[in-house]
Order: C-alpha cells, then structure tokens, then sequence
C-alpha cells in the first residue's frame, strides 16, 4: 500500500479521494506528487504537472527532477508555490 493510501485509510477517506491530487512538501526544500500522467512544463523555475485528476503548478528556484516513474515524482528545489487547478471527480 502506498503512503497515501494509508495515510487515508487511517484518516477514514474511502475510495472517494482515489486518484486525486496529492502532495507533499518537505519544509519547501523538495515536493513528492503522486498520481502524475506527465511533465506539462519544467525551468528551473516553474514546473507544471497534469495528474490522473486536475493539474499542480509549482514555482520555485533551483527546481529539479529527482525521480520520476509509475506515477510518482520528487521535485528538489526551493519550493515557493504550489498551486492545484481542478481535481474534481
């Protein structure tokens, strides 16, 4: 099971909030994004993801791909916004 699948099972989410937008910031040194269909955008600057469900533009400075693959993605850098557009079932 996946991080935020527990982390929502515990919390008492169902399936509702399956295939959303989720995200986490570490203190805005770098971003975990999960359920990511691909890289709309990328600088070193600004990045934009389309997710399984809406899309999350970040913008920051020294951005970069740390991993990406089966959906997950970690973005280093100075983290300064994160923005979610749509997400709705």
């Amino acid at each position: 099971m996946r991080l935020f699948e527990e982390i929502l099972s515990a919390a008492g989410f169902g399936d509702e909030l399956s295939g959303g937008a989720k995200v986490v910031l570490f203190a805005g040194r770098c971003g975990y994004f999960e359920n990511v269909k691909s890289i709309s955008s990328f600088s070193d600057t600004a990045v934009s993801l389309l997710l399984k469900r809406g899309e999350v533009h970040v913008e920051g400075k020294n951005l970069c791909v740390a991993r990406y693959g089966e959906g997950d993605l970690l973005l280093k850098g100075e983290i300064e916004r994160v923005e979610m557009l749509g997400g709705k079932p």
